[in-house]
């Protein structure tokens, strides 16, 4: 069997890795996977659990504990009947999202001077430094920042390589004396800032960073930008490759971005600060 088919029933690399790993090598204690998947020991659990919960995976109650898979008919059968009620729960949502955009057409109620941003095929970081920067040159007092639970580390290879361009780009920010406030669900941002942060060796740099750049971490599913509670980025996700972004959405309406900043207050008071140094 391929081992990418795994990423059509939705695991992400870790979880393809160590799923097939257990069904080529059976039983194994969670040491012993990890060396032989190659996934970091600190990540091994996370994933396993993950796999737990999904019913493709169960645990031994041996010491130390073991894992193996369970019996794939009935597992993914059950993971199929799953699927299937959340893609219908999905499609009410969608449902009633196109009835609310209705509404708010219908009204008047929706944003003007909006702008889709795709971007290239395949990206450099200088191409993507030079991206980032053209969308952060115009921002004067703040940019509010949130990363979803879909960002965390190995799920998106395309989000987990542009970390050090962003990292630098808020850094960046901070210095030049914007408020940069980020909300986020554990992703490959905060050590990548960190790591930034606490090589600065000027001492007057790095409290200038920490005065203006604050991140508080909330598991949450939300994902969007505000610059100056004025402009909105909204990130349009690729429906075939799914963890990969095609594009942004700028919206310039401050009327309805305002209702996005009321949302981001409302998680920022939920999120646990996050110490940079």
């Amino acid at each position: 069997m391929d081992e990418k088919l795994l990423a059509n029933i939705g695991l992400n690399k870790y979880e393809r890795t160590v799923y097939w790993t257990l069904l080529k090598k059976g039983e194994l204690e969670a040491s012993k996977l990890s060396q032989l998947s190659r996934v970091p020991i600190g990540k091994i659990y996370e994933v396993l659990s993950d796999l737990n919960k999904y019913g493709l995976v169960e645990i031994k109650p041996s010491r130390p504990r073991k894992y193996r898979t369970v019996d794939t008919k009935i597992a993914f059968e059950l993971m199929y009947k799953r699927k299937e009620e959340e893609a219908l729960s999905e499609l009410k949502l969608l449902r009633e999202a196109f009835a609310e955009i209705e509404r708010q057409l219908s009204s008047g109620d929706s944003p003007n001077h909006v702008k889709t941003i795709f971007w290239p095929d395949k990206f450099n970081d200088d191409e993507l430094k030079e991206t980032v920067n053209s969308f952060f040159e115009d921002i004067e007092h703040e940019i509010c920042v949130v990363t979803p639970s879909k960002y965390k580390p190995g799920v998106s290879e395309q989000y987990d390589d542009s970390m050090s361009v962003f990292s630098k780009a808020y850094l960046n920010l901070a210095q030049r004396g914007i408020h940069v406030k980020i909300l986020d669900s554990h992703s490959q941002l905060l050590p990548s800032i960190k790591e930034i942060v606490t090589s600065i060796e000027d001492e007057s740099i790095k409290s200038n960073v920490q005065k203006f750049m604050e991140i508080r971490i909330l598991e949450t599913k939300h994902d969007f930008v505000i610059f100056d509670s004025k402009t909105l980025l909204l990130d349009i996700e690729d429906q075939v490759d799914t963890g990969t972004s095609l594009g942004m959405t700028q919206i310039h309406d401050e009327s309805y971005t305002r209702r996005f900043k009321a949302k981001f207050d409302d998680l920022w008071t939920k999120g646990k600060r996050f110490d940079l140094v």
